[in-house]
């Protein structure tokens, strides 16, 4: 799926997990709960909490995990954010 906004939101319930591609640039801001992130080529997990945010700098998947449920936007970069595929599973 090819989503092209500027207003994305996504809720992910106890124990979902979300898939991003392409999403160079994308900025993902908590705004409930916390999400656990991994990105492709990174050995560092990342754990976002409420109010916190994270940019995506690498290229490949990145995994976000909702280990109690969360809420979040997607802000993304102009310049990178032409298309933003997102799947069930990577």
């Amino acid at each position: 799926m090819n989503l092209m906004t500027d207003d994305l939101q996504a809720t992910l319930r106890k124990g979902q997990t979300l898939c991003l591609r392409d999403a160079l640039g994308l900025e993902i801001r908590v705004t409930e709960g916390f999400l656990w992130l991994t990105q492709e080529r990174d050995a560092q997990d990342h754990v976002i909490g409420t109010g916190g945010s994270f940019r995506i700098v690498r290229r490949g998947a990145v995994v976000l995990t909702a280990p109690r449920g969360a809420r979040m936007d997607f802000v993304p970069c102009r310049a990178a954010a032409r298309s933003l595929q997102f799947a069930a599973s990577c």
